[in-house]
């Protein structure tokens, strides 16, 4: 059954491309529950220290897709004020504890818009930090393949052993694609953090939240990511979907905090974490949100989203 709820138009002119990366372990090492999600820490390390003659070429291309400038427009400065990455890490985090020499770690990594053209230095990175190990200098990998999946969920291995070829082709694709295959339909939502949710509300975490203060933060990290990257302004009322989200019936909330890692700060420490757990949504207002729910369950969302927090499933009913 095809995908029965409307959404903007203006979806088909965001492209995209996912890639699988596999990663296979060259030495012994103690992988922690949510490790993974502290890939942004790592990647930047690897970003300072690119050796060789091409390392301000790479530098410069990946500037962009990890710590985009902000806007020159003064107009789109406005709407997203500090401009998100041009990628999302979405690792499983059942992937963690004693990695073996041999054992294969796999990494889905979305590039969105201008993203797509620095998958190749990615790449490049991401091999670099093979040599400075995965998790704080532990860790030490080689890639050995890359997969694609196009929009309508088909995967192809573009690599795999052997040497890497200069060039990848993968397949691009665009939301409004993805958006058509998707089979979730129904006012009874099921929604499931597969990594915590970090919200901030006025510079202070949210410990508890509803549906309607929850769906704000959502719809707020589409538009950004669509206008920062896709220059895509979507022409939905956001007033109006916030409205509706107010109004959806929210039952079954079994959403709680937990800590997942401790920041250390010059001034003692600070336990970082985030919502996890599930919730259901109800009411005819549902059918008219989903494609923004089923557009954050491919883009993550709240602090982090970038590196694989604030991930989530949908189950329909």
């Amino acid at each position: 059954m095809g995908y029965q709820i409307s959404f903007p138009a203006e979806l088909q002119r965001v492209e995209y491309v996912k890639l699988y990366f596999y990663l296979e372990t060259r030495t012994y090492f103690d992988l922690p529950s949510l490790g993974l999600l502290q890939l942004r820490r790592e990647l930047l390390q690897a970003l300072k220290t690119f050796p060789g003659q091409d390392r301000d070429y790479l530098v410069g291309e990946l500037r962009p897709l990890l710590q985009p400038d902000l806007p020159s427009d003064p107009v789109l400065l406005r709407q997203i004020q500090k401009p998100p990455p041009a990628v999302v890490i979405s690792p499983d985090i059942l992937q963690y504890g004693l990695f073996e020499p041999g054992q294969r770690i796999v990494l889905p990594v979305l590039f969105i818009g201008p993203g797509i053209i620095a998958i190749d230095p990615f790449v490049c990175l991401l091999q670099h930090l093979g040599t400075r190990g995965l998790y704080h200098g532990f860790g030490q990998f080689s890639l050995e393949g890359v997969e694609s999946e196009d929009g309508s969920g088909t995967r192809s291995m573009l690599w795999f052993g052997g040497k890497r070829p200069a060039q990848f082709a993968p397949p691009v694709s665009d939301l409004s694609w993805w958006l058509e295959r998707q089979t979730c339909t129904g006012d009874l939502v099921q929604i499931e953090m597969i990594t915590p949710l970090r919200l901030l509300h006025q510079g202070k975490p949210l410990f508890k939240a509803e549906f309607a203060k929850i769906f704000p933060f959502l719809l707020r990290r589409i538009t950004a990511l669509l206008a920062a990257h896709a220059r895509v302004e979507l022409n939905s009322d956001p007033a109006r979907l916030i409205s509706l989200a107010s109004q959806v019936s929210c039952f079954e909330n079994h959403l709680c905090w937990q800590d997942w890692r401790t920041l250390k700060k010059d001034k003692g420490a600070q336990n970082l974490g985030g919502l996890v757990g599930s919730f259901k949504i109800t009411g005819t207002g549902v059918s008219e949100l989903l494609w923004v729910l089923q557009l954050g369950s491919l883009l993550n969302f709240g602090k982090g989203a970038a590196y694989g927090a604030g991930q989530y499933r949908l189950i329909c009913s």
